[in-house]
């Protein structure tokens, strides 16, 4: 496209963001999608070490829930453990313990009971016992212990990406849409009428003021269409294919905001690197063969 694409936001709450996106490909709106899901890195437990556990459930178990804990932290720090992924691999992880035991009752084991211990590999400075990354939600259950009943284990919490597991992945939900075009052919019509149509539509996008049908919420519009079957002579709703509305619901580990800008980056060097690879080819294929050397054979005189 000739127009150079731009980015406008919608709607930005914690874990919500809703953006529009102007000049710019269906395409182009997946692989921001994709990105999002399994290209930004984030952190996750990878590693649970059990130095007792007399529950009911088997290590694997417990191992399982733990890795699916979503956890929070400051994005300086986030920057910090990205950039040493990506050039160090695993070897910058952050530590938690865990140790419970039912004494006088049953007793549920919360993520909010996971202690936070430090982390290593980075230098990273922090107030004194200051818990600098945490469970997004204290109430997330791992375990029901009866009474006597105890664990106690160390995890290790390490970066990743969700293309080699799901509780590497930072959203919740990533979806995109044309921006709607609804438009009111036939506002004027009886009040019974307006309400049956205004009742269609689940996303409430029309309203009924002073006799007159009214588009209220445009971008609400999910284009189902189902008002156009119904009321083809009073509404018509279209999708525009350059304008492309994007919504990113998070775990609440990091604003949307920052995983929007990380996934740009990720697709920004990947286009790089395709570059980069594409010019080496077309190079090494178009640079001049070099001089055969002359056969063999005795001297002439």
């Amino acid at each position: 496209m000739s127009s150079k694409p731009t980015l406008h936001v919608l709607e930005g709450k914690d874990k919500l963001l809703v953006v529009s996106l102007e000049n710019v490909t269906p395409a182009f709106a997946n692989s921001i999608r994709r990105a999002l899901i399994s290209e930004v890195p984030t952190l996750a437990i990878d590693e649970v070490i059990f130095t007792e556990n007399t529950s009911g459930f088997w290590d694997e178990y417990i191992a399982h829930r733990l890795g699916l804990i979503p956890f929070k932290m400051s994005e300086d720090l986030y920057d910090a453990l990205r950039d040493c992924y990506q050039n160090h691999g695993n070897d910058c992880q952050v530590v938690f313990s865990l140790n419970e035991e039912a004494l006088e009752r049953p007793k549920t084991v919360f993520s909010g009971h996971l202690r936070f211990e430090g982390i290593e590999g980075i230098m990273f400075e922090k107030e004194r016992n200051e818990v600098i990354v945490e469970p997004v939600s204290k109430y997330i259950p791992i375990v029901k212990l009866n009474k006597g009943q105890k664990i106690a284990l160390t995890a290790i919490a390490r970066m990743g990406v969700g293309k080699n597991h799901a509780k590497w992945q930072p959203v919740t939900a990533v979806g995109y849409k044309y921006k709607p075009i609804v438009k009111v052919l036939n506002p004027e019509v009886p009040e019974e009428k307006a309400n049956k149509l205004i009742n269609i539509c689940p996303r409430r996008v029309f309203g009924y003021t002073q006799g007159r049908i009214v588009v209220i919420n445009e971008n609400a519009c999910s284009l189902c269409r189902e008002c156009v079957e119904k009321y083809p002579d009073i509404v018509r709703v279209e999708g525009d294919p350059s304008k492309i509305i994007l919504t990113i619901e998070t775990l609440g580990g990091l604003p949307p905001r920052k995983l929007l800008e990380v996934a740009l980056e990720v697709l920004d060097e990947r286009l790089s690197a395709l570059h980069d690879k594409i010019s080496d080819a077309l190079n090494a294929f178009l640079a001049p063969a070099p001089p055969e050397a002359p056969s063999g054979g005795g001297q002439s005189f």
